[in-house]
């Protein structure tokens, strides 16, 4: 069982003042399996069926507001190596969730990714994924999320069929999240994830055969859409 280290938009995990960790918990850092989770609560709109911690707001104050979001993030880490160290667990998974975090820029997200790499010893084969839709990242920004160490995006398709994205408040088309996604794999992504609400293993969709796959490649044929 992995311990998961959760930072912004969740319940608070960690006393502000490291002495407050007694002793005992904190000899059960370094040989504990630890993952961590960064919350970028930030969505260009709020979809009907979303009960996540997010907003649609560019400026939620200081620290919270898209432009020193990252900075935000990197006091929290801080703050927990300062916490559980002087010993501290090795990271096994990084997983970047909201919201939409590729609506911060992508220099932003490898910041935060790099400074825990300062902070934390990191597992040699660390699984480092953010949550992204298919209108919010471009073959650049998807390039420089590779390139700073991320090794899959998990892409918000949740539908191949036009009514029912409407429904649903999705801004992307069914076309957009298969380009989106073979955009992934040429930044060099081997694990491109589509999560798919309306979505069951064998479903035809306007992108090929749903196989719910963690890593997925697009096929060259289609199929009719989902009904």
């Amino acid at each position: 069982m992995t311990t998961t280290l959760p930072i912004l938009g969740q319940t608070p995990a960690l006393p502000a003042d490291p002495s407050m960790l007694d002793d005992a918990a904190r000899a059960t850092v370094p040989g504990t399996p630890f993952g961590l989770y960064v919350h970028v609560p930030f969505c260009a709109t709020r979809c009907g069926y979303c009960d996540f911690n997010t907003y649609t707001s560019d400026e939620l104050g200081p620290g919270a507001n898209r432009s020193e979001y990252a900075g935000t993030a990197i006091a929290e880490l801080e703050l927990a190596a300062r916490v559980l160290g002087p010993e501290l667990p090795t990271i096994s998974t990084v997983f970047v969730g909201g919201g939409t975090p590729t609506l911060l820029p992508a220099d932003d997200l490898v910041a935060v990714l790099d400074r825990a790499r300062q902070l934390f010893p990191v597992a040699d084969d660390v699984e480092v994924t953010t949550e992204a839709n298919p209108e919010s990242v471009t073959p650049a920004s998807l390039a420089t999320l590779r390139a700073g160490g991320f090794t899959r995006i998990s892409l918000g398709m949740q539908s191949a069929a036009p009514h029912v994205l409407a429904v649903l408040d999705r801004r992307h088309t069914p076309g957009r999240a298969a380009e989106a996604a073979r955009e992934a794999r040429a930044a060099g992504f081997d694990h491109v994830n589509l999560d798919l609400i309306y979505g069951a293993p064998g479903s035809p969709t306007r992108t090929g055969t749903c196989r719910c796959r963690p890593c997925w490649t697009p096929p060259s044929t289609t199929s009719a859409p989902t009904r």
